[in-house]
């Protein structure tokens, strides 16, 4: 079933050529690919009739993305039992979607987001920008400024730049409603925050659950938690929700790391390397509940850039206990697009699944999972 609805979606969508529908920022440069359309042709998944509509068009060679995708073929199994296993219609399209951009790249595939309104709501954004008001940073855009989101509907304010505070305060990056139903944190929950960043998330998840709940926000590349610790500061409402937990998440603890300190550019191996900067030990969720002596979990959010699977193997004691909600990153590359589901449905915890996009291009996929 999956695969024939993906091969019918591939071949209306190779007629398809959008000039616009990308960002000039979040695309790198593109890849000439006649040669590697020629060769992912060969394989089964493209019937005669897309590979027609694909060499019908010379522009395409010049400006489709397919290089990574060389070998997709691999993923279908993972990819039939991930469509599989969501919960709603809804789910499935956007996951069909998400196959057909990997596959064809923007020029064919329009994601939800890509309209109109994502335009006016990034200017809207940038139009909050305290320009008197910054924060140098180590990576682009090397400088964060100040929001004030009283106009958008929430008392916060925070250092971050105009994409980042659309997607996490607009478009609301692990937050899903279904069926009158929260995944994402709500009033009174205990929420992880791996993957804390600049502290915006943390901020936010602070602000949805209230004066009973409380934040964990993980985060260990020092020049972030510096940014972090102004933007609780700044944030006089939610400053004692949040508390910090300068480690990095793995499936085992204390296992030394080493890192350069270049915000979201940072890097981090396990043996020292050219611009390192510093030293830690990891720490698992498992442990982390342990030590911190938590008695209640209600949601956990990841983005720690493909370490999720490691994170959540340190995490099953936890996801038996608590069988809190659960927000996890799966676009930063097909094992993780394609495993992660599988790996949190073989505990056999009853839950359900969800998929959410929160970009125009191919990053910010979250997989929601819940009771």
């Amino acid at each position: 079933m999956f695969l024939e609805i993906l091969r019918e979606r591939l071949i209306r969508e190779t007629g398809n050529y959008y000039s616009d529908n990308h960002d000039d920022i979040a695309f790198p440069k593109k890849l000439s690919a006649k040669k590697q359309l020629v060769n992912v042709g060969k394989r089964f998944l493209f019937t005669k009739a897309v590979m027609g509509n694909l060499l019908r068009n010379d522009y395409f060679y010049k400006k489709i993305f397919l290089g990574k995708m060389m070998k997709f073929d691999r993923y279908l199994n993972g990819l039939e039992f991930f469509y599989n296993k969501l919960e709603d219609e809804g789910s499935k399209e956007l996951f069909i979607q998400l196959t057909a951009f990997k596959l064809l790249g923007y020029l064919k595939v329009r994601l939800p987001l890509s309209t109109p309104s994502y335009w006016m709501g990034l200017k809207e954004m940038r139009a909050l920008e305290n320009e008197t008001d910054s924060l140098k940073i180590k990576s682009p855009p090397w400088k964060l400024f100040g929001y004030d989101l009283k106009k958008i509907g929430f008392p916060l304010k925070v250092y971050i730049n105009a994409k980042g505070a659309y997607t996490t305060f607009v478009v609301q990056q692990y937050v899903k409603d279904v069926n009158g139903k929260r995944l994402g944190p709500a009033a009174g929950d205990i929420a992880l925050d791996l993957g804390g960043c600049y502290g915006d998330t943390a901020v936010f998840f602070s602000y949805l659950v209230g004066e009973k709940g409380k934040v964990y926000s993980f985060e260990f590349i020092p020049g972030n938690i510096e940014v972090m610790k102004k933007n609780i500061a700044n944030n006089e409402t939610i400053k004692d929700r949040v508390e910090i937990v300068p480690f990095p998440l793995w499936d085992t603890s204390d296992k030394k790391i080493y890192f350069s300190d270049a915000g979201s550019a940072s890097q981090v191996k396990f043996e020292k390397f050219d611009g390192s900067e510093g030293e830690t030990k990891t720490i698992t969720v498992d442990d982390f509940v342990q030590r911190y002596n938590i008695q209640k979990l209600d949601f956990i959010k990841t983005d720690i850039e493909s370490a999720e699977s490691f994170a959540l193997n340190g995490a099953v004691n936890t996801l038996k206990r608590f069988k809190p909600k659960l927000a996890i990153s799966i676009y930063h590359n097909m094992n993780d697009f394609t495993g992660l589901i599988k790996q949190i449905d073989n505990l056999n915890l009853g839950y359900k699944f969800y998929l959410g996009h929160y970009t125009i291009y191919a990053s910010e996929t979250i997989l929601y999972a819940s009771q």
